[in-house]
């Protein structure tokens, strides 16, 4: 057996690195045989034309004689024979070739055997030096054999920890599982619990619902503060004097429009209804008066057509407002018998709901336009100036004056209070008989009073002569009536906004003495004189 080792390889002492390559590589005359082109194969054709080069015909001289047609023929003839045998060599090469590639596997089949019978001789070589040293090789099996059962032992503990951690995990999901039980017992306990809760709990919203449903029907209607009316009535009047000083500031036509108003045809009856002859003779007297005319005649317009006591709403139509007041007077007779109050609150409700329609409103609007329209032709005629505007100047009359009206006439007919506007000037409690008109000194308490010569505010402290029986003159205009909200139980009612009235003095308003005064003084270090402020 070693002899035969021996004689398959050249020295037991030679190593694996000195082991012969094995060529695996193709050889370079298949390379160059593969990638032989076209050309290169019609080359052998012309080589072989070349060793063997076809004899040309000679060109005969002109004065030659042509050849014979026997030896064109014979031409022809060694074309094609070299024509045949250049197909035969091109033949032969391509089978050259495909057995010069099989010569080539086989090559390479030899080497790689040759490859492993020298790995096998390599391992037979250590197997001879094994057996050659039986001590060493016996101590590298007891070493390799050692290695293997420690190897053994770590898997084994390996196993019995994967046992115990099974066995561990399996108990851990026990648990689980047992507490997942747990949870879905109390889930489901829950969900059961819940579902009565929401039984109940609709069963609460729907008594909720109902004792709200008789709270509302109890509760009155949301009730527009007695603030809120005195503010907005405040406020229409400052807006009408601010119309006027805004547009009617030259008012010198005017005086001659007033003097033919009683014979010009053509004159608005709106004036000739509101504008008496005293007021006529006034403005003649006094020519800064005619502004506060001016404020007088839109004041009692809107008064009298949309402020009125009378209106149960403004834009509604007497059809409606007829209907709407037999249902008041039928609900008194209902039993149990419906007080005012009930009335009232119906009648706020009732009122609220209308004015959400549509239908409604387009007609409150159109009736507002109407009445714009009227009272910008009026004081056109007083004052000629304004139609230089066009077409726009009553659209700011309407938004200015006409539809503050509506709204502040629309949340009194709201209110479950009973509201009205005293458009004449209360009797005094200082006058005598016949005399309505006259103004005493203390009812510059109760009103406001404005001088139509000086059109200043007349104060408690204002140099006026005042009569033995209290008289500093007479009232000729009411600019802003009294606003009164009327109580249930008595017939009198509590005042919201003062009265402004414009009177005559009867005597002219004095000045103020310099220097310090016994009431009311307010001067300056270097003695000059401060006017109070207005209120």
């Amino acid at each position: 057996m070693p002899e035969n080792d021996i004689e398959l390889g050249q020295s037991p002492s030679k190593s694996k690195s000195e082991e012969p390559r094995v060529d695996t590589s193709e050889p370079e005359s298949f390379y160059r045989d593969a990638n032989t082109t076209k050309e290169d194969k019609d080359g052998s054709s012309r080589e072989s034309s070349k060793e063997d080069p076809p004899t040309k015909p000679s060109i005969p001289p002109r004065t030659q004689k042509p050849q014979s047609r026997s030896s064109v023929d014979m031409d022809d003839n060694e074309s094609k024979n070299l024509k045949a045998e250049h197909r035969n060599l091109k033949k032969e090469c391509d089978e050259t070739r495909q057995e010069l590639r099989s010569a080539w596997r086989e090559n390479k089949e030899q080497s790689l055997e040759l490859r492993d019978l020298k790995k096998h001789n390599a391992h037979l070589k250590e197997t001879i030096r094994a057996q050659a040293d039986p001590k060493s090789y016996k101590d590298q099996i007891m070493s390799e054999r050692r290695k293997f059962y420690e190897h053994v032992d770590m898997l084994d503990d390996h196993i019995a920890h994967l046992k115990h951690q099974l066995e561990k995990t399996k108990l851990h999901m026990d648990q689980l599982t047992f507490q997942t039980r747990e949870a879905n017992e109390e889930k489901a306990a829950y969900e059961n619990k819940l579902q009565t809760l929401q039984k109940q709990n609709a069963r609460l919203n729907e008594d909720l619902t109902e004792c709200r449903d008789d709270i509302l029907r109890l509760q009155p209607p949301s009730q527009i503060p007695d603030s809120k009316i005195a503010e907005e009535y405040s406020s229409l009047y400052q807006q009408i004097a601010s119309w006027v000083d805004d547009e009617a500031d030259d008012t010198q036509s005017m005086e001659a429009r007033l003097t033919d108003l009683a014979t010009d045809k053509e004159a608005p009856e709106l004036l000739r209804a509101y504008l008496d002859p005293d007021l006529i003779r006034l403005t003649k007297k006094y020519s800064d008066a005619e502004p506060l005319v001016l404020r007088y005649i839109i004041q009692l317009h809107l008064h009298r057509v949309i402020l009125a006591d009378d209106t149960y709403l403004f834009g509604l139509d007497e059809h409606n407002i007829t209907m709407l007041r037999s249902v008041e007077h039928a609900m008194e007779a209902l039993e149990p018998k419906r007080d005012t109050l009930t009335i009232q609150r119906w009648r706020s409700e009732t009122l609220q709901a209308l004015a959400k329609i549509d239908g409604f409103q387009s007609e409150q609007q159109r009736q507002a336009t109407i009445v714009s329209k009227d009272l910008w032709a009026a004081l056109t005629y007083l004052l000629p100036e304004l139609t230089t505007d066009g077409k726009s100047g009553w659209k700011r009359l309407h938004e200015t004056v006409t539809s503050p009206a509506v709204q502040l006439a629309t949340n009194m007919r709201f209110s479950t209070s009973c509201y009205r506007i005293i458009a004449h000037l209360p009797r005094s409690s200082s006058a005598s008989p016949g005399h309505s008109n006259v103004i005493y000194h203390p009812d510059i308490q109760r009103y406001t009073i404005l001088d139509v010569a000086t059109q200043k505010v007349l104060r408690q402290d204002s140099v006026l002569k005042v009569a033995e029986d209290g008289r500093i003159g007479e009232h000729v205009m009411v600019l802003q009536p009294l606003l009164l909200r009327m109580q249930r139980d008595t017939h009198g009612g509590i005042a919201l906004c003062k009265p402004t009235v414009a009177i005559k003095l009867d005597e002219p308003m004095a000045k103020r003495a310099k220097g310090v005064r016994a009431l009311g003084a307010l001067s300056s270090w270097f003695g000059g004189e401060q006017e109070p402020t207005r209120s």
